[in-house]
């Protein structure tokens, strides 16, 4: 079978990376089903965090995660946790302004399809 590759945004409120994980790949299972190759993040195999990615939403972070996706394998998934002025300018923009205890999270990889 193949792969496809996903980048996206969760934000919520999430006590750590792992159960955003988890609610996406929930979600993910009710939205694509639970066939082994949804070509969703449910058909990765876990996720790992990224320390070393320049600051979320500027070029360079852009580049760094497409030179990643080329280096990754099938069924790989990796997250950066999204802080500071990039998390405030987010939770503008998603609704959850002057709320607390909201994180957010960029996943990215290769699913299997």
């Amino acid at each position: 079978m193949g792969s496809v590759s996903f980048e996206f945004t969760s934000i919520g409120r999430f006590k750590t990376a792992q159960d955003a994980y988890i609610a996406e790949c929930e979600e993910a299972q009710y939205e694509y089903g639970h066939d082994y190759y949804n070509g969703s993040i449910s058909t990765t195999d876990g996720c790992s965090r990224e320390s070393n990615a320049p600051r979320f939403g500027t070029r360079k972070f852009d580049g760094f995660i497409g030179n990643k996706l080329e280096k990754m394998g099938k069924g790989d998934c990796r997250y950066v946790e999204i802080e500071g002025t990039a998390l405030k300018k987010l939770k503008e923009r998603r609704g959850y302004k002057g709320k607390r205890n909201i994180k957010a999270f960029f996943f990215y990889g290769w699913a299997r399809c």
